[in-house]
Formats: C-alpha cells, sequence, structure tokens
C-alpha cells in the first residue's frame, strides 16, 4: 500500500548495523555460469584468465614494407644501395612463410607475420620498389630488428590477462577473441522477487479514473534491478490480505535469492507484512526502523536464510532504501564489493539542510549534475520535494550520501555524486554530462 500511515518506531538502527544483521542472518553464495565470449558485457568474471598463447604468435610487422635480412641491408646507403629480390608477398594471418635466402626479400603489410628467419623491416618509403623484376632497392641501413614486434610483446603465453572480479568491457571482449578463449566463467546474476502491495494497486491506468492508484514503483525497482545487476521477477500486485501476502512471500522465497516488497509495511496500525512475514518463521522482521531520511519505515527480514527489503511505498523513501540494501546485496552476489560505486566530483550550487526533524540520520541528496559555462567544474544542483513526488527523480542524474552527522552543505562546497546505471543517463542537454 503506497499512501499509508506507519506506526511510530520506538528506535532507528543504524544503515550500518542494519545491513551487517541482515548478513549475519543469510546465507550469499555467489555461483558461476559460463557464457560465449561475445555475451558477457558488463559481468564480472569468477575466475582468473591467462593467456595461453602470445600476441602476436610470431614476429610481425608494425610498418608496411619489406621483410628482410639485416646483414644484407648493413652496408646500404644513398651512393650505395643495396637491391634485393622480392620473392613474395605476405597476406595477413600467414603463418606457413617461405624462408629468405641471402639477397631475398619479402613484402609484407602491418601486422603480417615475418619469415622465420628474417628480423629487419624497412618501410615502403624508405625503399624504390620495381615491379617489373620485382626487385627491391634499398638506399639506407636500419638497425637490426627496426619495425618488428617480437612474438609475444603485447601478449605473452601464460600472462595474466584479468583476475577474478574483473568487470568486462567492450575492450576487455576484444582482448578474450584475440587469444582464442570462447567460453568465460562469470558471477551468474541473483533473482530478485518484486513485489506491489496495496489493494488499492492497479497496473492499469484506465482504472485510475475508479479509484485505483497506478503502480508506478514496481516498474521504477524492476530497472533498478536490472541496471544494478540482478535479475528482476515482477511477482505482480497482492492485495491487503494477509494470505495473499503470505502466499506470494512463500513463492518468491521459493524462486529467488532476494525479495522486494514495496509499500505495504503498515495499514494503519496494523502491518500485514511484517505479521505475515514473523508468522512464517525465524529470525523475521530484524529491523523496523532505519536511520535514512527518506525511508526510515523500511524494514528489512530474513527467512530462509534469504534477504527480505521491504521498502516503503513513497516513491523517495523506496529509492533511497533500495541504493543503501537493494544494490550492495545484489553486488555480493556477482562478485562486486558493497561500496564500489561510481562517483564524480562536483560543486553544489545552493545552500542545502536536512529536515530538523530527522538531522541526525543519513540523508539522501538528490542533484541535477550539468558543466558550468563560465569555469570547468561540475555543478550539482540540489533537487528537494515532497517524498512522493515522481519529479524529484526526474529531475536528478546522481544523488549524495549525506553522513549522519552532517546537516548542512554551503553552496560551493564539493560533493561527491554518485551515479547509477538506469538512473544517471544523459539527457538532451548537451551540457549535462550524465
Amino acid at each position: 500500500m503506497y499512501d499509508i500511515m506507519h506506526k511510530e518506531v520506538n528506535s532507528y538502527l543504524s544503515i550500518r548495523s542494519a545491513f551487517n544483521k541482515l548478513r549475519k542472518n543469510i546465507v550469499v553464495q555467489p555461483v558461476s555460469e559460463e557464457v560465449n565470449t561475445r555475451d558477457p558485457l558488463g559481468r564480472v568474471l569468477y575466475n582468473d584468465i591467462i593467456s595461453s598463447i602470445d600476441i602476436p604468435i610470431h614476429d610481425s610487422s608494425h610498418m608496411d614494407g619489406f621483410a628482410v635480412l639485416y646483414d644484407d641491408i648493413s652496408n646500404a646507403s644513398r651512393l650505395n644501395p643495396v637491391i634485393l629480390k622480392v620473392i613474395n608477398e605476405i597476406k595477413l594471418g600467414n603463418t606457413k612463410i617461405e624462408p629468405l635466402q641471402p639477397r631475398q626479400a619479402s613484402r609484407i603489410p602491418t601486422g603480417g607475420y615475418l619469415p622465420r628467419n628474417s628480423d629487419t623491416v624497412i618501410p615502403i618509403e624508405y625503399v624504390q620498389y620495381n615491379e617489373n623484376d620485382r626487385s627491391v632497392k634499398i638506399f639506407s641501413e636500419f638497425p637490426k630488428g627496426s619495425f618488428v614486434s617480437p612474438a609475444g610483446k603485447d601478449i605473452s603465453k601464460n600472462k595474466l590477462l584479468f583476475k577474478k572480479g574483473h568487470l568486462i568491457r567492450t575492450q576487455d571482449i576484444s582482448l578474450l577473441n584475440l587469444v582464442g578463449i570462447k567460453k568465460v566463467k562469470i558471477f551468474k546474476k541473483p533473482k530478485v522477487a518484486i513485489i506491489a502491495t496495496g489493494s488499492e494497486l492497479t497496473n492499469n491506468i484506465e482504472e485510475v479514473t475508479q479509484g485505483k492508484v497506478l503502480n508506478t514503483n514496481g516498474p521504477i525497482i524492476y530497472t533498478l534491478v536490472e541496471a544494478s545487476g540482478g535479475i528482476p521477477v515482477d511477482l505482480g500486485i497482492t492485495t491487503d490480505n494477509i494470505k495473499d501476502i503470505h502466499n506470494k512471500i512463500k513463492l518468491a522465497l521459493s524462486q529467488n535469492d532476494i525479495i522486494i516488497t514495496i509499500g505495504g509495511s503498515s495499514v494503519g496500525h496494523k502491518d500485514l507484512l511484517a505479521e505475515s512475514i514473523n508468522s512464517m518463521g525465524q529470525p523475521g522482521i530484524l529491523a523496523e526502523g532505519i536511520k535514512l531520511d527518506r525511508g526510515r519505515v523500511t524494514k528489512i527480514a530474513v527467512l530462509k536464510n534469504k534477504p527480505i527489503i521491504i521498502l516503503p511505498g513513497p516513491i523517495q523513501g523506496a529509492v533511497n532504501a533500495f541504493i543503501v540494501f537493494a544494490i550492495p546485496l545484489i553486488r555480493s552476489f556477482i562478485g562486486l564489493s558493497h561500496n564500489n560505486k561510481v562517483t564524480i566530483n562536483a560543486h553544489i550550487t545552493d545552500n542545502w539542510n536536512a529536515r530538523k526533524q530527522f538531522q541526525n540520520f543519513v540523508k539522501i541528496l538528490y542533484v541535477h549534475l550539468s558543466a558550468s559555462n563560465t569555469n570547468n567544474r561540475i555543478r550539482a544542483k540540489p533537487i528537494t520535494g515532497e517524498t512522493s513526488n515522481m519529479t524529484v527523480m526526474t529531475r536528478a542524474n546522481g544523488y549524495v550520501i549525506v553522513p549522519e552527522k552532517i546537516t548542512t552543505i554551503e553552496k560551493e562546497n564539493e560533493v561527491h555524486v554518485n551515479l547509477l546505471s538506469g538512473f544517471s543517463f544523459p539527457s538532451c542537454n548537451p551540457i549535462d554530462l550524465v
């Protein structure tokens, strides 16, 4: 249920204490899966990757020119040029190349493999090539080994390419293909069940005029799960009925690694979610209030060694709780550290003050990042509004986690802005950075 009355919480746990309590009661067992090398973009390696070959696999040229024997050209000069017979033209990738005899040369492209006994490449711009008699005239000496990339210069056999826990990028996939790796082991994504609760909710926009409330938060959490590295599983809307809630949570536990509920954390003064969870086993509800503004009514629970995160209904509180609890959990399943977030330093554009009632809580300040037209600074404009205002989310493209002890941030102070995949995509404004 999104529009709810919250029971008074006698005491609030810090985010750190709540998360530690959660971790002590769950079992996180990251597992691997094997995928084709073309598929692991944005995934995390489950083990080290070692090259089984040299790159290049043979001595190769890094200029268009002629492969020669150094002894043949060691005395070449403008007054005393050396003339060599060109016996072949090497093709890229060809490894079966006839060795050179004295006074012979091979025409070679950039990246071509040298004949086994050749040791020097003369760039084409330093020679005179006669196509009629297939001879090349060389007018100057070059040091032995000139323009030759030795086998294994870029990558040597048995070299460590990537460590376990490496986040695979586009260029990494190219390197994996280059060394002939066809499959890689990566951390398997956790399945994250999403349960929107509330008898008033609907997924049909036409029913909004009939007194229903559109389920807008479910799709947001779905995309954030996906962007954070999990596999979202939408289990649909559940009514404010303890039996329905019980059955939905039971289903979620049977098929998923993490369970997220949205709204319904209390209905009037009766908390159906907490009641249902506590009736299903131990330890049940671990924390009923978190020192998080907004999002203080977030609850965390554990059943069957699996975490349950009970997000508030209002959008800011829901996303805030997702940031501090769901993202670290998802990261722990996919082989990433809890706090390895992408951040950017920026200067805040306006004074900001924490809400008086919750100043000793962790605060999440949403900001809009942009580039300054007058200097090289990155600006962070605070975005504030009521906890249920969707426009706070749509106007923001980053967020600042403000520690418990900080209650004000003065204009022009530097802040560390977190970027969140799916949340911090570029806007149409060309000066926006994220």
